[in-house]
């Protein structure tokens, strides 16, 4: 087909299984800004969903792989012909890039036969697979004490689902929920549609679980406010249903994932900062963020050279070409709006030893930990780095 036949956004979705579809959630919202807009490249089988590859003429954009995607000025530039194609490779997790919930039911449908648990039940998805050495940062497990105290204060029946083989961190689950439910995986498509037909569910640091859980009938979804699913952590995603009503949302402070041998012990002593939240006051707290403003001069008294030139290729390849004075003159023209690390400072070992300071972070008073560091941190004798 030509350029003539319309617009064309063509994707690469990227991830695995709720990535993807959340990917195609973004598609459907941008095209449903441009009449006549065709999708390509499309296949989601499990959904019996595909979009044939369409080449088409240009003006050509192309959109790289970060979350926040400015959908109204795409979808204008198409509209008014400026632009005939847009090409997008990214995952756009983001509230606003989406349509709502309920055009969506008619998208992924589920197997109607398909049983969920009723209201006497906590169903808590468990991510326990590819993030269990710590890999990934911004996925963290979700703490056993956290279940502990959910039910405890639901009364509700638990059920631990999807990755839930033997390890460390499932053992301490069977041993502490002892009378619980333990169902192994079913599949993406099982599990997916388990989540979804039930009524109180968990959703701990996972797109597939936050997806299964926003696409349900769910009458109350318990929102870990942690890692990734934290703006002030995941920064450029957002992924916080505020006010829908089904939500309760959960603040947890600045926390990353660890190796499994140490998840007991981090957890421990982090969740004494963990707590519930109204969705008043979180939109607050991250409409408002930083409560206390970044400052550069603030930021350059411990500008580290050697550190950013060795963190930041680019910028080392154009101080080395001459086309920039040096990281410094980088930092103030580029690198502080852009939150580019100044100068080292362990994250994991901050948060752990200082958890104050995580809620800190995590609660919208100061913009990352460098800011927090340099504002109260260092007046406070914290130390950037362990020994």
């Amino acid at each position: 087909m030509s350029g003539a036949d319309g617009p064309v956004l063509h994707l690469t979705l990227l991830g695995n299984f709720a990535n993807q579809m959340i990917g195609y959630m973004v598609a459907l919202k941008l095209v449903s800004l441009v009449p006549g807009c065709r999708i390509s490249n499309v296949n989601l089988p499990d959904w019996n969903i595909a979009h044939p590859v369409i080449a088409s003429a240009g003006p050509t954009v192309r959109i790289g792989p970060w979350e926040r995607i400015d959908l109204p000025a795409l979808a204008a530039a198409l509209n008014a012909g400026t632009i005939r194609r847009v090409e997008w490779s990214g995952y756009g997790q983001r509230m606003e890039n989406f349509l709502t919930r309920d055009c969506y039911d008619r998208i992924f449908v589920t197997d109607e036969a398909q049983d969920g648990f009723g209201s006497e039940y906590l169903v808590c998805p468990v991510r326990a697979g590819d993030i269990l050495d710590g890999t990934y940062g911004d996925y963290p497990l979700t703490p056993v004490e956290f279940y502990a105290e959910l039910i405890e204060r639901t009364g509700l029946k638990p059920v631990f689902m999807g990755q839930t083989a033997p390890n460390a961190y499932t053992d301490r689950l069977r041993e502490r929920f002892r009378d619980a439910t333990f169902l192994d995986t079913r599949g993406p498509m099982g599990d997916f549609a388990l989540i979804r037909r039930s009524k109180n569910i968990v959703v701990g640091v996972s797109t597939f679980a936050w997806l299964s859980a926003w696409l349900s009938h769910a009458d109350r979804i318990f929102m870990t406010v942690s890692g990734l699913l934290n703006p002030m952590q995941g920064r450029s995603v957002d992924l916080l249903p505020l006010g829908d009503p089904r939500y309760r949302f959960w603040l947890f402070p600045i926390n990353y994932a660890v190796p499994l041998d140490w998840h007991a012990d981090v957890h421990q002593r982090m969740m004494p900062y963990c707590r519930l939240v109204t969705h008043g006051a979180l939109k607050r707290q991250l409409d408002e963020a930083p409560r206390f403003p970044r400052d550069v001069g603030e930021l350059l008294t411990e500008f580290d050279e050697a550190f950013y030139l060795a963190s930041n290729a680019d910028v080392n390849a154009a101080v080395a070409s001459g086309s920039i004075a040096s990281g410094r003159h980088h930092y103030i023209a580029h690198g502080f709006s852009e939150y580019r690390q100044p100068f080292a400072l362990h994250a994991f070992w901050y948060v752990d030893r200082y958890p104050i300071a995580a809620l800190e972070v995590a609660q919208g008073d100061y913009a990352d930990l460098h800011h927090h560091y340099v504002a109260i941190g260092r007046s406070r004798f914290y130390r950037r780095t362990p020994g």
